[in-house]
């Protein structure tokens, strides 16, 4: 489901070489991922964080099937990506880090929200996230 060098190694390499946003970017161009976000990402300057854990109730989901998501999904699909990668990690599968947005004092989960239902459903406290914040302007 994930690989590639993107999962959390490939994360924490790309960071410590000062090339973390060049990974999200591809990671997010790989087949499946999200080009949308990663578009939006280049339109302005971003400062990065992470890999770092963050618990999983100090993060805010943007995906799924309850009312007031800003992208729903229907409630079929939403369970069978969940369970599809939480059978993932139980066969000893990696994930990517959740890559997050610092709005104020909401981090919200802008891709991985599946990925976060799959931790939470397995019972995990924390996840690894990238954390992006808006570069001041000027």
């Amino acid at each position: 489901m994930e690989d590639g060098g993107f999962d959390l190694a490939g994360a924490r390499e790309a960071a410590a070489q000062g090339r973390l946003a060049g990974w999200v970017d591809l990671h997010l161009r790989q087949p499946g991922g999200n080009p949308a976000l990663a578009d939006g990402l280049r339109l302005a300057p971003r400062l990065w964080e992470g890999p770092i854990q963050v618990r999983l109730s100090a993060l805010e989901r943007c995906c799924g099937p309850e009312p007031g998501m800003e992208y729903p999904e229907p409630t079929g699909s939403w369970k069978a990506r969940v369970l599809a990668l939480a059978a993932h990690v139980g066969a000893g599968g990696r994930l990517a880090p959740l890559i997050v947005q610092r709005r104020g004092g909401i981090l919200s989960v802008r891709d991985g929200n599946h990925r976060l239902g799959a931790l939470e459903s397995l019972g995990e406290s924390a996840a690894w996230v990238l954390i992006w914040t808006d570069a001041p302007a000027g």
